[in-house]
């Protein structure tokens, strides 16, 4: 099981102003560093944005960020237009667009953050920013007691993952054992809530900011709500072609 909490992680400033802590890298054969378990995504990462504070204008090269407002409220100016943020917006930022976050509230804007790299001969889908609250999707369900909202797939623009999502676990209620191999990506961040996530032979409570990555898990892996209280997970995965 690689598990790591961000508040253990070091913090570095993004974006100029954009406080983070990168919970997991993309794996680097040449050395092993902690944290480094991705081996198609570059990184994810928890982030904020104090209040009263804006990010400096930046533009990405080679690379597309998915944004994902954990907490706060607050605005994103990208070319000519402003989009109001506020919790479960996701953001998909393709390349060559100049891009500022701006907190006017009097709380820290809480942002995750996942980098993933542009294929070579790839065609992004869009020249400007995706905004959509997770919850304006239709609501799925999955592995029996998972209800699964989707925040972004391919059909938005995703380039190399397939599926960002958030996942419920209403109060008391076991999910379905499944294993996955080495050859993809599978990652569950602990929003809300709490829970036991069994990893091959391998157990931990996963707290809020805790995050999982479960690939491989052999024979498989379950996340159960132990609790009286639902939990809520934000999930990314890249699957195998």
């Amino acid at each position: 099981m690689d598990k790591r909490h961000w508040i253990d992680c070091p913090a570095t400033l993004t974006h100029g102003n954009i406080i983070q802590r990168v919970i997991f890298t993309r794996q680097d054969p040449q050395a092993r560093q902690e944290g480094g378990v991705l081996r198609f995504i570059e990184s994810f990462a928890r982030a904020y944005l104090e209040p009263g504070v804006s990010s400096v204008p930046h533009v990405n090269e080679g690379i597309q960020e998915v944004f994902f407002v954990a907490s706060g409220s607050g605005q994103l100016v990208a070319g000519a237009q402003k989009h109001g943020l506020r919790e479960g917006d996701g953001v998909i930022m393709p390349p060559g667009v100049e891009h500022t976050f701006v907190n006017e509230g009097q709380e820290p804007l809480e942002l995750l953050i996942l980098v993933e790299a542009v294929p070579k001969g790839a065609k992004v889908k869009g020249r400007k920013p995706l905004v959509r609250n997770f919850a304006q999707n239709n609501m799925g369900q999955g592995h029996w007691s998972h209800l699964v909202h989707k925040v972004f797939d391919r059909n938005d623009g995703l380039l190399q993952m397939h599926a960002v999502l958030i996942v419920r676990i209403e109060a008391m209620q076991p999910a379905d054992t499944h294993g996955h191999g080495a050859d993809m990506d599978e990652v569950w961040y602990m929003w809300k809530g709490q829970g036991i996530h069994v990893v091959s032979q391998e157990v931990c409570v996963q707290t809020p900011g805790t995050a999982v990555s479960v690939c491989p898990s052999n024979p498989g892996h379950s996340l159960i709500n132990h609790t009286c209280q639902p939990l809520q997970v934000f999930y990314f995965a890249r699957y195998p072609q």
